[in-house]
């Protein structure tokens, strides 16, 4: 039942679709008069497909029907929700005021606002009524038609994109390649022949062949060959579902040419008639050298044709995400949200005085190795050396006098010199150098003074000691 429910839409844009579906859903029979206002192509092709639905019994032919439209229902796309401001107001402007104010208050508030800038400050006008469901309904799908129609077109066709197609697209697909490959051999039957096969396809695929023929006119081949390729199909007894199997042929190619996985998952995916006919051409054109892309830009080319009748959507692809620019990493973020400008660990806190009497001893920058050579040299020097001056060394421990000022202790070898006998305590931790008494000469030899360090040694004029 799946296979031929497809049957039944494919070739149709959504408002022939809908249009269809609403005439036998609430005008069953008495709908076949009501397309002899349609242009004489689509009249023939609806009133076609509306006696092909009115054979299903009712009870199963009215299910189907409301299946249907629930499904295109639900299937439109909600284009208003993204829909630029300027554009909306371009459309609005030609409304009139009363239209306008009920298509904005309907919209979410961003919206409405924005688009109510961009119509320079349209007076707002107060509804005296509420507007029903329904009305509404037309209204915005009357308006997401204009917005459509405005709407430069994004989104272009794949090859890929075959995975993504419906069945029924898949099919109109197959009946436009397929009146491509046998154009020639239509070209080349008969008149009567001709006329005789033409009458046999549905009205969507005649109409595809003449136009096909008609472009391959100059290229027909010869009866005998036009009978064999047909035949190859079995287009001689059964046309619709040659024409169908010529272009699953050329579908097929293009999928072994792209990949066998590819031909693969297209076969999968369609468990039914059509996959059968995929799988059969698979089968044949894996064995045969690839020519150019295998016909996948045609197929790509017809992709095209069919979304500007409205038969198939244009796929919906998403921008590529952002980079940064080359050159400037990201910024490393920290556990707690924060970039490392704004970390205390890497920006320590301003140093605290201490509140006790005792000094506290300064700690040890973290990082800053110790030496202990200079720490030994500080402890011997004591005073010599303050607290601090040495990487590592807190410096020596500090007291208190009665006045309340720090006093530093001073030590010795190790020990407090306030602790050692007063014989032992020095006058002072460090001996400064004397002085020189006479200056030296401004001239003549400069080895003739004393050595102020070294008693009883003189300099030479080669400045050794004698």
């Amino acid at each position: 039942m799946g296979q031929r429910v497809e049957q039944f839409f494919t070739s149709l844009s959504k408002r022939q679709t809908m249009l269809l579906l609403t005439s036998l859903a609430f005008g069953s029979s008495e709908a076949l008069e009501a397309y002899g206002h349609l242009a004489i192509e689509e009249e023939e092709l609806l009133r076609h497909r509306a006696k092909a639905l009115l054979q299903i019994p009712r009870d199963k032919r009215v299910s189907l029907l409301v299946q249907e439209i629930k499904r295109l229902v639900t299937q439109r796309r909600r284009q208003l929700a993204s829909v630029d401001p300027k554009r909306l107001a371009t459309v609005l402007k030609k409304e009139r005021g009363a239209l306008t104010e009920v298509v904005l208050s309907a919209l979410p508030s961003d919206l409405a606002d924005a688009a109510r800038a961009e119509l320079g400050g349209k007076q707002h006008l107060k509804l005296k009524h509420e507007v029903k469901p329904d009305i509404l309904s037309i209204v915005r799908w009357k308006l997401e038609e204009a917005v459509k129609q405005g709407a430069p077109q994004v989104g272009t066709f794949r090859f890929t994109d075959l995975l993504t197609l419906q069945q029924r697209e898949l099919l109109a697909v197959c009946d436009r390649m397929g009146a491509r490959v046998l154009a020639t051999a239509v070209a080349g039957l008969p008149d009567e022949a001709r006329t005789e096969w033409l009458g046999k396809l549905p009205p969507d695929q005649r109409a595809l062949a003449v136009r096909a023929a008609e472009a391959g006119a100059s290229r027909r081949l010869t009866e005998k060959d036009a009978k064999l390729v047909l035949d190859m199909h079995g287009a001689i007894e059964n046309p619709s579902q040659g024409l169908r199997s010529a272009g699953a042929q050329r579908i097929a190619r293009a999928c072994v040419a792209q990949s066998p996985e590819f031909a693969q998952r297209m076969i999968e995916r369609h468990q039914n008639e059509l996959g059968r006919l995929l799988q059969r051409w698979v089968r044949e054109e894996r064995g045969k050298p690839i020519r150019g892309d295998g016909g996948r830009l045609d197929i790509v080319e017809q992709l095209e044709r069919l979304a500007q009748k409205g038969i198939v959507d244009r796929p919906v692809r998403l921008p590529p995400p952002i980079k940064p620019p080359p050159g400037k990493p990201a910024a490393p973020r920290l556990p707690g949200g924060a970039t490392p400008s704004q970390s205390k660990v890497l920006v320590p806190p301003p140093a605290r005085r201490p509140t006790g009497n005792v000094a506290a001893p300064r700690q040890p920058t973290a990082g800053a190795r110790r030496d202990p050579i200079a720490e030994r040299e500080a402890r011997k020097a004591g005073v010599g050396r303050s607290a601090g001056a040495v990487p590592g060394y807190p410096g020596p421990p500090r007291e208190t006098n009665s006045q309340g000022k720090a006093q530093q202790r001073i030590m010795r070898d190790g020990k407090l010199l306030d602790t050692l006998p007063p014989k032992r305590r020095p006058t002072s931790p460090v001996q400064a150098l004397p002085r020189r008494k006479e200056p030296a000469p401004s001239g003549g030899e400069t080895g003739s003074h004393r050595s102020p360090v070294v008693k009883g040694s003189r300099r030479g004029p080669g400045g050794g000691s004698e």
